[in-house]
């Protein structure tokens, strides 16, 4: 038997968080992607979701990914002092949305993002287009909430309170129709 690492712990804690919100009903999980990347020997883990009960007319969707690449791996195996600065898992949140937002409605997402979220996070949008099969333009923005740093084992029941965050940010659009 061997012993799961920090990103296998987080990831099982991320994971029942999200489904244990499904369960009740205030989500509904709408994808899930667990990667491996053999040329980097990287993991991400990546669960997205939607409020059951939409409030607004497009779909808007959440999702958390972690990842730990393979200087965080040897950190936690290779049983260092010295390498206990890469240890954890990056955290990454993200909200999309299949229209581009006008500079008034980001500005006033970015502020209750910031509200809910804290001013300490790296919150970036990234609005595009690209064209449809039936070449039609399709819009899109999507917002990320960073934190600029790894995330620790110890810091693992924060996941559950991220979830949470993350219902209060989707909860937190406000599009007219």
């Amino acid at each position: 038997m061997f012993d799961p690492t920090a990103f296998e712990n987080m990831k099982v804690v991320l994971e029942g968080a999200v489904y244990d919100r499904d369960f009740i009903g205030d989500i509904l999980v709408i994808s899930r992607d667990e990667l491996v990347n053999l040329s980097t020997m990287s993991r991400s883990y990546k669960i997205e979701m939607k409020l059951k009960e939409a409030i607004a007319p497009q779909s808007i969707s959440g999702a958390i990914e972690i990842h730990a690449t393979l200087q965080n791996l040897s950190s936690e195996l290779l049983d260092s002092n010295v390498n206990e600065t890469h240890s954890g898992c990056t955290v990454d949140i993200f909200i999309s949305f299949p229209t581009k937002l006008d500079e008034v409605r980001i500005e006033a997402f970015l502020n209750d993002l910031e509200k809910i979220w804290g001013d300490q996070r790296i919150i970036t949008v990234k609005t595009s287009e690209t064209i449809s099969k039936k070449s039609e333009p399709v819009h899109s923005s999507l917002f990320k909430v960073s934190f600029g740093r790894l995330i620790k084992e110890e810091q693992m029941e924060d996941l559950e309170d991220m979830v949470e965050y993350l219902i209060q940010s989707i909860r937190a659009v406000n599009i007219p129709g």
